[in-house]
Order: structure tokens, then C-alpha cells, then sequence
């Protein structure tokens, strides 16, 4: 086996994004992450990720990071306790006629009815401001056409997870396009999923 792929590798899906086409999974051995990208579950038909799905995958080492390029099994992720179902509406109503006490009892009569106020003239939405944070200097992993989405490896960063941007963050910096490996520089901001950025410039 090449020094430069593991196989049989068994991860966790840390995060995955259907309507973009990427996301993220975490070694079991808690040794690292590695990107996945939606070619790979091609072979396995419709499937769907969630966070905790487990799996058991063959690992790249790319010049930009750990990549998942092959998936043997997946293991559903455990589902999380159902909560109990209210009882309909008119249910609840005829409990509380007939006295049961375990009943929701019915709502107070709402209250009198106020003037309404005058109406206020909306003023128009303010322009979204330019970021001004420190610029960050990177290289794009990668930029899909057909999701209009990307990610950029920070020059400075080891962790491989990669800044998120797309079509819209790039025509709000005067862009149309970027380029895979074409070095950029970036302002991004922490999210659920992984930073984003705000502003791409070329270098």
C-alpha cells in the first residue's frame, strides 16, 4: 500500500452539505479530518449524511489535504430520542371539558384589542458594508461551477478544513470566477460549518 493512501479507514461524517457537494469527516482515532466530496458517493447511489454517520474509507494524502476518494460501508448515525406527540388540538379541548386534570388547560381570552399604531414609513435597507478585517492569504482547493461554491486553503492553516465561499461572495468582491490553485487573499468569519469568507481578492 502507497505510503500516500490509508485504506479501510474508519471515520465519522463531522459535517456534510448536500446542496453543496462537500463536507468534512473525522478519523475515529482522533488523528485528523478529511475533505469528502460528493463524486465519491456516486458509486453508492442515493445515500444521505448526517453528523455522526459512520464509515469506512479509503484516505489521499493530496497537496491539499486528506481526501476521502473511496467509501467501502456506511453506518446510519444513531437516531435521537423521539419526543413524545401532543395530542390534537380538539382532543386537548374535550379533555379539559371533562375535567381531566392532566389536560392542557385552555387559553386565557385574549386581552382588549389596542389601536394600532401609525404606520411608519420604511426607510430603505442599508448596502451590506465591506469587511475590514485582517486580509488572510491563501490558494483555492478548488471552485465547482455547478454548485458555485469553493474552497480556499489558508497559507497558514494545517488543520485542512478550508474556508468556505461561493458565486455571491465572489461578484460582492468584483469577481466572477476564481480558478483552482489560484492564490487569493480573504477575509472570513467563524460559522456551524467552518469559516467563511466575506471578501476574495486575487493576489
Amino acid at each position: 500500500m502507497s505510503e500516500e493512501q490509508k485504506q479501510q479507514v474508519t471515520a465519522v461524517v463531522k459535517w456534510y452539505k448536500a446542496d453543496k457537494g462537500f463536507g468534512f469527516v473525522r478519523f475515529a482515532d482522533g488523528s485528523g479530518e478529511a475533505f469528502l466530496h460528493s463524486r465519491v458517493l456516486a458509486s453508492l447511489g442515493e445515500v444521505s449524511l448526517t453528523e455522526g454517520t459512520g464509515l469506512v474509507c479509503d484516505i489521499a494524502e493530496t497537496p491539499k489535504g486528506p481526501q476521502v476518494v473511496a467509501i467501502h460501508s456506511i453506518t446510519p448515525a444513531d437516531p435521537a430520542e423521539a419526543k413524545p406527540a401532543r395530542a390534537p388540538k380538539q382532543r386537548r379541548q374535550r379533555q379539559a371539558e371533562a375535567g381531566d386534570p392532566q389536560a392542557p388547560r385552555p387559553a386565557p381570552a385574549p386581552a382588549a384589542v389596542r389601536e394600532p399604531k401609525p404606520r411608519r414609513e420604511r426607510s430603505a435597507p442599508a448596502l451590506m458594508p465591506v469587511p475590514t478585517g485582517e486580509m488572510i492569504y491563501g490558494t483555492v482547493r478548488w471552485y465547482n461551477l455547478d454548485s458555485q461554491s469553493g474552497l480556499i486553503d489558508p497559507w497558514d492553516d494545517e488543520t485542512g478544513i478550508g474556508v468556505y465561499f461561493d458565486r455571491a461572495i465572489l461578484r460582492q468582491s468584483g469577481l466572477e470566477v476564481v480558478a483552482d490553485g489560484e492564490d487569493v487573499r480573504f477575509v472570513a468569519v467563524p460559522g456551524d460549518g467552518g469559516p467563511t469568507a466575506l471578501r476574495v481578492e486575487l493576489v
